[in-house]
């Protein structure tokens, strides 16, 4: 169902569709060869993790099938042509239902903790935001359950000064079927459930 919806509304989304049977790993390389000729951006891993860098790991213990899109600047933009607000990447099983979970990951490279508030509220904004494009475009409902991931691969978790109160994610799970978290790693339990 998703993939068939993104087919629909964004081909260039579903043109670079990754899929993956075992665990993988999301890493971004932006920040780290930014001065480097070999420039690289969002990558995904699949069955090890890359060497070079620290990354979101993704465990898939039951080896389904799911798929991986890496956003761009050019993946969301408005009708001026100008790149909208947007998280790196979103996953989702390759069989879903209207009921799926639909995984969505942002990750910040910062090892100084003073850094966490601006960096964990903007990732949280660049989350929602993507969800929010995904949902007015139809590809996916409330009735799927959003997991928006916020990720520090250069910290330990929990990470220091940020926290969320927990009515606001009461309310973002109540009202919009939103499970939000910041931590570094995951795990696929079924189509319905991801672990966090």
């Amino acid at each position: 169902m998703i993939k068939k919806q993104i087919k629909n509304k964004y081909i260039d989304h579903y043109n670079v569709i990754e899929n993956f049977t075992d665990n993988f790993y999301i890493a971004d390389y932006t920040k780290q060869t930014k001065n480097s000729n070999n420039k690289r951006s969002v990558e995904f891993f699949s069955p090890d993790p890359p060497a070079d860098i620290k990354c979101l790991t993704v465990l898939n213990k039951s080896n389904m099938s799911i798929d991986g899109i890496k956003f761009d600047n050019n993946s969301f933009v408005d009708a001026d042509d100008k790149s909208k607000t947007q998280c790196e990447t979103v996953c989702f099983p390759t069989e879903s239902k209207s009921d799926s979970w639909v995984l969505f990951s942002e990750l910040k490279y910062s090892s100084n903790t003073s850094n966490n508030r601006k960096n964990l509220k903007k990732a949280i904004n660049q989350l929602k935001e993507t969800r929010g494009y995904y949902i007015e475009s139809s590809i996916i409902n409330l009735d799927n359950r959003c997991y928006l991931i916020a990720s520090l691969p250069l910290q330990s978790e929990p990470f220091a000064n940020f926290i969320i109160e927990i009515p606001m994610l009461m309310r973002l799970k109540r009202e919009e079927n939103i499970i939000l978290r910041m931590q570094n790693k995951v795990e696929i339990i079924s189509d319905k459930i991801i672990s966090i």
